[in-house]
């Protein structure tokens, strides 16, 4: 045999072990029951423990125990008694059911079956599948608690906008100022006044300065002062009688002017302005 075959033959020993290695481990993966003796810790499991011997009752409560455990239901059946019983491992290790559960009368409990498991530190992945899929997720209040906060806030919200326009004032509407009175209107006034011996001295100074300013057109400008008014309409020659007349029955107290007189020369003042002549149609 060459070396080569040798080499050859060793390379073929070696694949074969470790083939044959990997075959025993699979096999030993496979057939292990890691969901029969290992239990997430924290999470309560069942088991079912049929009996004949004398009632069984849970050992009290020691502090620091290992597995706490509950008998669920107790059934009979063909003379036997039939245990649920949830338990629940709080540490890791290697526990024993029976060794939580005594008689109710004292007696030893000859024949009870063992019950094993390991508690896993480790929470399995079908577990937490098992988990999710069978607890309800969401919180569920009872007592109407979501209907009762809508009605709330739509209460809240309808009293919010009671307090922002119930009672409100309306706006008030502000009219146009009414147009000033014309010099017509207000000479209208005034000669009713006169006529009825009515006008007071504030009436008096408003008609002797409507009187100047009606009589100023056309001798100064508007913006004149009051004296160049005063000399230019004493000197007019179709208003210096008119301002002679005013003027002795306003600032006299023997006058022989009367309200006829002044009557007269406001008279044409309070007269309404003439309107346009229409044209005279085609022939």
């Amino acid at each position: 045999m060459t070396d080569a075959s040798a080499r050859a033959a060793w390379r073929g020993r070696l694949v074969a072990a470790a083939a044959l290695l990997l075959l025993g481990v699979g096999l030993w993966w496979w057939l292990r029951d890691d969901d029969a003796l290992n239990v997430p810790l924290g999470v309560e499991q069942a088991a079912i423990v049929t009996y004949g011997g004398p009632p069984l009752m849970v050992k009290p409560f020691k502090w620091g125990v290992g597995v706490n455990l509950r008998i669920a239901q107790v059934s009979e059946r063909d003379g036997l008694r039939v245990y649920d019983i949830r338990y629940l491992a709080n540490r890791a290790g290697t526990f024993d059911l029976k060794d939580y559960l005594g008689s109710e009368d004292g007696r030893p409990l000859e024949g009870l079956p063992s019950f094993r498991f390991t508690g896993d530190p480790k929470l399995s992945k079908d577990l937490e599948t098992r988990i999710r899929e069978t607890e309800p997720a969401g919180v569920e209040i009872g007592g109407y608690y979501t209907v009762t906060l809508w009605a709330l806030a739509v209460a809240w919200i309808g009293w919010l906008l009671l307090l922002i326009f119930y009672g409100r004032p309306k706006p008030v509407v502000v009219a146009p100022p009414a147009p000033p009175p014309t010099l017509a209107e207000e000479m209208r006034a005034l000669l009713t006044r006169v006529e009825q011996g009515t006008l007071d001295a504030t009436g008096a100074a408003r008609l002797e300065m409507l009187l100047l300013r009606a009589w100023r057109d056309g001798l100064v400008p508007a913006d004149a002062p009051m004296a160049r008014v005063l000399a230019a309409v004493a000197a007019g020659e179709r208003t210096r009688d008119a301002l002679r007349t005013l003027q002795h029955w306003l600032h006299r107290r023997e006058t022989t002017v009367t309200r006829e007189e002044i009557a007269a020369l406001i008279r044409p003042l309070a007269q309404p302005a003439a309107s346009a002549p229409r044209p005279a149609p085609a022939p």
